[in-house]
């Protein structure tokens, strides 16, 4: 009965499509879902790529006065269940979310609803290009062909949390996207259908999203497969056919690629490469005040400074938060000084330079004693290391200028504010200053 309604919907909608199509289909009911069975793979293939949105329009159509089941594409050739949620424009129903079994790449849906996720990634100007770049993507506005892009930084920056983020947003869009997230080593090891034609891959899913993709280093097998796949990849200007989209994440600078082979590397390299920085004090403080405050923390402000000059990770920094809170609640006691020392102590293997740190890296460096540096003394030397290391402690701690002036003998804020533009002006064309402060900026990692 419901081909039939079908039939009837298509044939009104579609004078040249009479919906013949459908008596392959196996179509069964099952409360608010809507399982739909193929005869064999490849006809599951062909109607993806040709049949899949007219057949959802017309469920639309169908169930427009009443709530509207979730499709379930059931495809056994291929050893697995893949799932879509269909839904009105705009609406959401309530446990949509897609299946997820252990021999197939991770659902985007499986991570849960992240419509917020942009917004909770916390970040400053430093980050705000790979941010908005990432979010003009998986909000496919006109325009944007950054085909494939690759999101690189260190351990902890958030890369991962950036592409679900992707993935939730793009897989909510009204196209109705079909994503697969998964681990760059996972997704190259598994062995589906589609690896004698990858073209087939293009027919199944609309965006690939792969994180550690340096976990492909080596493998020269893995590496082969995804370079056909991505190969197969329908561009923006193929006639009839959706874009593909591809998505990478690699831990380490855009420079860890040349662990990869070339043939690999270089399709990387032809999108749009950005690196993630890691937070500077002030994003590590705002994510800490944003974290307790979810968890109902009492810390001070300086309790936090505390911590967060002490971690560069983001990660680091929910373990220490988790530490806090496992001792306050064994102790029943507050959090003194003496106890978060221990705490940090005992519980970081990161821990980020301060600018005492930073001004004896200089002095050091320069040939001076940092007691020198930090006084008064206006002798040019002394003057410039001064200068330098207020420059590198706003870069690396995010330090307002009046804090900066008291940790550096009381100065007033506009004798840093001075120091740094001065800094900013001669490495515009002092190679000499660029390549020291490069240095000094390595060493104080």
């Amino acid at each position: 009965m419901l081909k039939n309604e079908l039939r009837d919907i298509l044939t009104r909608q579609k004078a040249d499509d009479r919906g013949d199509w459908l008596e392959s289909l196996t179509l069964r009911q099952e409360g608010d879902t809507l399982n739909v069975g193929f005869p064999h793979f490849y006809f599951a293939a062909w109607f993806s790529q040709h049949k899949r949105d007219l057949f959802e329009q017309a469920l639309s159509c169908r169930f427009a006065d009443e709530r509207l089941p979730q499709i379930v594409y059931e495809q056994p050739a291929l050893g697995h269940v893949q799932t879509w949620s269909l839904q009105h424009a705009g609406q959401e129903a309530p446990g949509q979310n897609g299946a997820n079994t252990a021999d197939r790449p991770v659902d985007a849906s499986a991570h849960g609803n992240e419509n917020d996720a942009f917004t909770a990634f916390i970040a400053n100007a430093k980050n705000s290009f790979p941010l908005a770049a990432a979010k003009e993507i998986a909000e496919q506005r006109a325009g944007v062909t950054y085909n494939p892009f690759l999101l690189c930084g260190r351990s902890g920056t958030g890369k991962s949390h950036i592409l679900r983020s992707m993935a939730a947003t793009l897989q909510q869009s009204q196209t109705g996207n079909r994503v697969i997230i998964a681990p760059a080593a996972r997704f190259c090891a598994d062995n589906p259908a589609w690896v004698r034609h990858p073209e087939l891959f293009w027919q199944q899913w609309d965006v690939l999203l792969l994180d550690d993709i340096q976990d492909l280093a080596g493998q020269t097998a893995w590496q082969q497969k995804l370079v056909a796949c991505m190969d197969a990849c329908p561009p923006s200007t193929s006639p009839g056919r959706r874009s593909g989209q591809m998505v990478f994440a690699c831990t380490g600078q855009p420079q860890a690629l040349k662990a990869l082979d070339e043939r690999l590397r270089s399709r990387l390299e032809s999108g749009l490469v950005v690196e993630l920085m890691e937070p500077d004090l002030d994003v590590r403080m705002r994510y800490l005040q944003a974290t307790c405050k979810e968890r109902n923390m009492n810390l001070s402000r300086d309790q936090l400074l505390f911590i967060a000059q002490r971690c560069s990770q983001f990660r680091l920094l929910q373990g220490l938060l988790i530490k806090v809170a496992a001792f306050c609640s064994v102790t029943g006691c507050e959090l003194s000084q003496a106890d978060l020392e221990n705490i940090v102590r005992t519980g970081v293997a990161d821990k980020t330079p301060g600018c005492l740190e930073i001004l004896g890296e200089v002095a050091r460096t320069m040939n001076l004693r940092a007691e020198d540096v930090l006084g008064g003394k206006r002798r040019p030397d002394l003057v410039l290391a001064r200068q330098i290391a207020m420059y590198i402690c706003r870069r690396k701690l995010g330090l307002s200028y009046p804090e900066l002036g008291r940790a550096f003998g009381g100065k007033d804020h506009s004798t840093v504010i001075h120091a740094i533009k001065k800094i900013k002006k001669f490495l515009v064309s002092d190679k000499a200053l660029q390549q020291l402060v490069a240095e000094l900026e390595l060493k104080t990692q």
